[in-house]
């Protein structure tokens, strides 16, 4: 193969087939050229809807192909909690991927802040965190991420325990915090939101929706443009557009 095409040519077709993960898991079988080529795109954001598969890719993964990881996503992974391996398996992952940008653990109910802690202690670099209906995650979550994971630039927090410390922090500590997504939490007042949106300077869009014991003309979605130092009302509810590319593992 290598004598019929060249390895930068060989690198552009596999550019075109990042979305086809079959066809990628079948060139990643088929010779070492293309097991070499095609290691980037299966594991840059591996999707998982079993907890088997969730255990198969922790168990083989790597320090060396770890360093491909930039997203995971295991909110689709049914009854996760329900294994005493899951909070180990997670661990061990996070431990491999450092340059991870992306983790999202919504639905996790039994995620704690002391297990949230073990879990992104090696992702300094962390850029999206999203702990949706992760009830169990209140102000001392917010004070680990505060050390842990400095530059975030996405949180998502519905439904958690937060209260208006856990506001503060994100408003004072968060260099780079621009998006942050509170509905439902009912821990939170006007106040708190009053100085996330006052002294957190890069934050753009916040949404509040649900969140009852925030009265006054706080409502629903808040967002700010690039020339403005005020927030605005908007009638619409933000949704995430990401490119997730899925590793299958049986």
């Amino acid at each position: 193969m290598d004598k019929l095409l060249p390895y930068e040519t060989l690198t552009e077709i596999i550019s075109y087939l990042k979305n086809d993960q079959a066809t990628l898991v079948q060139l990643n079988q088929s010779c070492k050229k293309l097991y070499e080529l095609t290691i980037p795109s299966l594991y840059k954001s591996p999707q998982f809807t079993r907890f088997t598969s969730f255990e198969s890719f922790a168990n083989s993964l790597s320090q060396e192909n770890g360093t491909f990881v930039r997203r995971i996503d295991l909110h689709m992974v049914p009854h996760r909690w329900d294994s005493s391996k899951f909070t180990s398996l997670l661990t061990s992952i996070t431990e491999k991927t450092l340059d991870l940008e992306m983790l999202n653990l919504d639905l996790c109910s039994q995620l704690t802040n002391k297990t949230l802690k073990k879990i992104t202690k090696p992702l300094h670099d962390l850029r999206i965190l999203s702990l949706d209906q992760c009830t169990m995650i209140g102000d001392e979550a917010i004070e680990t991420l505060v050390v842990q994971c400095p530059y975030l630039q996405e949180l998502y927090l519905g439904s958690t325990h937060i209260t208006d410390k856990a506001l503060q922090l994100l408003a004072t500590k968060f260099i780079l915090l621009t998006h942050v997504f509170m509905p439902g939490c009912e821990y939170i007042s006007e106040q708190g939101v009053s100085v996330l949106t006052t002294k957190c300077k890069t934050l753009v869009y916040i949404d509040i929706k649900d969140c009852y014991n925030v009265v006054g003309h706080y409502n629903g979605c808040l967002s700010r443009s690039s020339t403005s130092s005020r927030f605005n009302i908007i009638p619409i509810v933000y949704s995430r557009h990401t490119n997730i590319f899925a590793v299958y593992i049986s």
